[in-house]
C-alpha cells in the first residue's frame, strides 16, 4: 500500500514509522516548489498524510480536494512522531473494530 506524504523536509524517521504500521511504499512531496500545486495524486495511494506545518494552504487545500473526490482517507498532523504514532494506533484500532462487525 502507498502513503504519500505531503511536507516536511527531514521525514527518514516518519518513513520508517509508518513502513513499521504495515505500509510497504511512501512517495514524498516536500511542497517546496509551485508546481505541486497541479500535481495529481499517484495512482496507487491508499493513505495521504499531510505535515500542516511545513506546507502552504493551496497545496494542503489541492491535496485534501483530491483525495476527498477519489475517497482516500488523510491524516494531518504536525512533524512530531508521537502524534504521528497516535493517530496511526487509533486509525488501527477503528479497523479492528469495524473488522469485527
Amino acid at each position: 500500500m502507498t502513503v504519500l506524504i505531503v511536507g516536511g523536509d527531514y521525514i527518514a524517521s516518519l518513513k520508517q514509522r509508518i513502513t513499521a504500521h504495515g505500509y510497504s511504499r511512501i512517495e514524498h512531496w516536500n511542497g517546496r516548489k509551485k508546481g505541486f500545486n497541479k500535481r495529481a495524486l499517484p495512482g496507487r495511494t491508499k493513505l495521504v498524510v499531510i505535515i500542516y506545518d511545513y506546507v502552504s494552504h493551496n497545496l494542503a487545500n489541492s491535496v485534501k480536494d483530491q483525495a476527498s473526490r477519489i475517497g482516500i482517507p488523510m491524516i494531518f498532523c504536525r512533524h512530531a512522531m508521537h502524534e504521528i504514532d497516535t493517530i496511526f494506533d487509533e486509525k488501527k484500532a477503528e479497523e479492528s473494530c469495524c473488522n469485527f462487525v
